[in-house]
């Protein structure tokens, strides 16, 4: 389980102070929460050798590992097997305490990769995994649901192009923020998808956007309950690519690269618009989709140009 030769040198001049340090691959099994920690049973992945060894995640770690790769630590997804850095420190009374200092990412995904091709499987098998793709694009785009991270920085590009649409009177935009990579990030979404199908039986609907923000691993986005959610949605859901692929990705009606991709696609439906507008919504329209050196400056509209 452990790297014989690892602790050699550990108590060399120049580091009397610095806890040995060792690789481990092991198998973990009962992760739970300890206030911000998490706390690990570590059992040997080889037979032979069947110890078991209890180590601990600091808070300041497990938040170092998602901002630097995106891979939140949490309870549901550090199950199996892994290879961890630990670092071992002998306690008063002779007690052992391991601490995690270090993990390889690749686990990660190859263990992600089987979880997704077995959630796609069931849910071809439920005949819902093409429903997004079957559903026509839009024939006018009028109210629009986008689902944002909640962060308290400036607005994202999408999101300012759609308030500025929604100025002029072009379409009403319903802004949902929710959390991405965080703990609860799955029962967040839910209630945002949630909220798009109160507003789709309340009134209408003709678009919700998913734009993660910035990160790596957006776990969420591939969760069989939510895509089973999306799925039967009776509205087209566009979303921009997460920095690892997620099941969503190839689940939704159209994903994009970028924002101006998702522009783009919102556009093309403006412009096969244009001939049933009414006449101020004509003039907003054309405003905003045309290049800048053909536009007029006009007033702003006051609320939706639409029933």
């Amino acid at each position: 389980m452990t790297d014989l030769n690892a602790l050699a040198g550990v108590n060399q001049p120049g580091r009397p102070h610095e806890p040995p340090s060792f690789w481990v691959r092991a198998r973990v099994e009962r992760p739970r929460r300890h206030q911000d920690s998490l706390l690990l049973e570590l059992r040997a992945v080889d037979p032979r050798h069947p110890g078991r060894l209890t180590a601990f995640m600091t808070g300041d770690f497990i938040r170092e590992v998602q901002h630097a790769t995106g891979i939140l630590l949490d309870p549901s997804n550090i199950f199996g097997e892994h290879q961890l850095k630990l670092t071992a420190t002998a306690e008063p009374r002779g007690d052992l305490s391991a601490q995690v200092a270090g993990l390889v990412r690749e686990p990660f995904l190859s263990d992600w990769a089987e979880q997704d091709a077995a959630i796609r499987d069931r849910l071809e098998a439920d005949r819902i995994w093409d429903r997004q793709h079957n559903l026509p694009v839009p024939n006018r785009l009028r109210r629009v649901f986008l689902i944002e991270p909640e962060d308290g920085g400036s607005p994202s590009a999408i999101r300012k192009r759609l308030e500025r649409w929604w100025e002029h009177g072009i379409i009403e935009l319903i802004r949902h923020p929710v959390a991405f990579e965080e703990a609860g990030s799955v029962a967040a979404l839910e209630e945002a998808i949630g909220c798009a199908w109160d507003q789709y039986e309340w009134g209408t609907l003709d678009l919700v956007i998913i734009a993660p923000g910035t990160g790596f691993a957006f776990r969420a986005l591939s969760d069989e309950g939510l895509l089973r959610r999306i799925a039967v949605l009776p509205v087209p859901v566009v979303m921009r690519k997460a920095g690892v692929p997620t099941l969503l990705d190839t689940m939704a009606h159209r994903c994009f690269d970028g924002t101006d991709e998702i522009l783009a696609f919102l556009i093309g439906i403006l412009r096969g618009e244009v001939r049933v507008a009414n006449t101020p919504r004509l003039a907003a329209i054309a405003e905003m989709i045309e290049p800048a050196s053909a536009r007029r400056t006009t007033p702003a509209f006051h609320g939706p140009l639409f029933d």
